[in-house]
């Protein structure tokens, strides 16, 4: 039974994996590449991604976000928070804050990871056109991490 649920594992990772569309994302305004490399960004779905225009995200289902970064620092503890970007950034409420669920701890710096999560794009969510940052840091230390911006569009 093990054997059989991470064979189901394994399979469902590769599919998303090769469903998971490369995006255009930008390094946050105050984030530094020398303390964080965010290499590549995916997401599922985001058929856009190749126009470079924002992955329409339909309302109620899953959204997939992976990315890949070299980390400058060393971390055994992890919290990560996507935020809507405005004037304001408004924090994902309900979002599990533990960073090390999705990216495997302890961090070494210079050692190259991957984070991988998934969302719930809840019907609650307004239809509009969002603009994401993502936030990856040492718990400790919340001047050591990663951070980036990218847009989706969440439609019905």
């Amino acid at each position: 039974m093990l054997k059989l649920l991470i064979c189901s594992y394994t399979i469902f990772f590769v599919i998303a994996y090769i469903n998971a569309e490369v995006i255009a994302f930008e390094n946050c305004e105050d984030s530094d590449d020398s303390i964080c490399e965010v290499k590549e960004v995916r997401v599922e779905p985001c058929k856009e991604a190749k126009s470079k225009k924002p992955c329409k995200v339909r309302s109620g289902t899953n959204a997939s976000i992976e990315f890949d970064y070299i980390p400058h620092f060393d971390s055994d503890r992890m919290i990560n928070q996507a935020y809507s970007a405005t004037l304001i950034d408004l924090p994902l409420i309900g979002m599990d804050r533990d960073g090390c669920k999705f990216t495997q701890c302890p961090v070494k710096s210079g050692e190259a990871s991957t984070y991988k999560n998934t969302l719930y794009m809840s019907p609650a969510f307004p239809l509009l056109n969002y603009n994401v940052k993502w936030r990856v840091w040492d718990a400790n230390h919340d001047t050591k991490g990663c951070c980036f911006t990218f847009k989706i569009k969440l439609v019905r």
